[in-house]
């Protein structure tokens, strides 16, 4: 399986799967093109195994670190989020983020009726 480590990711101390969060695989458009689509599609899906967050990536620009898609904190809202800031939130017991293992790509209007 190959990985992309995302800017200001590392490989230690998460190195399994679920924390390679932006796969080369995942054939990201850009942030920008994401956006311009009608209804895109939604490839990866990262939560807080410890608390609050969820957020779906529908695209990525590896020279901005920006990702666009949907995120739920508090309500499921849609637009940009900086992958650097991701990266580095931290759960209880010091716990990153996780990509959702079993999650399958769906369109970003299905993600947003299921909430």
């Amino acid at each position: 399986m190959k990985k992309l480590i995302v800017a200001g990711q590392s490989e230690r101390p998460w190195t399994t799967p679920a924390y390679w969060y932006i796969r080369l695989t995942d054939n990201l458009p850009r942030t920008d093109e994401a956006h311009e689509q009608q209804d895109p599609m939604v490839k990866v899906k990262l939560f807080n195994p410890t608390g609050i967050g969820t957020w779906w990536i529908a695209g990525y620009d590896p020279e901005t670190g920006l990702a666009w898609g949907a995120a739920e904190l508090f309500e499921r809202e849609v637009g940009d989020f900086s992958m650097h800031e991701l990266i580095a939130v931290r759960g209880l017991m010091g716990l990153p983020l996780e990509r959702d293992l079993h999650w399958a790509p769906r369109m970003l209007s299905v993600v947003l009726a299921e909430g």
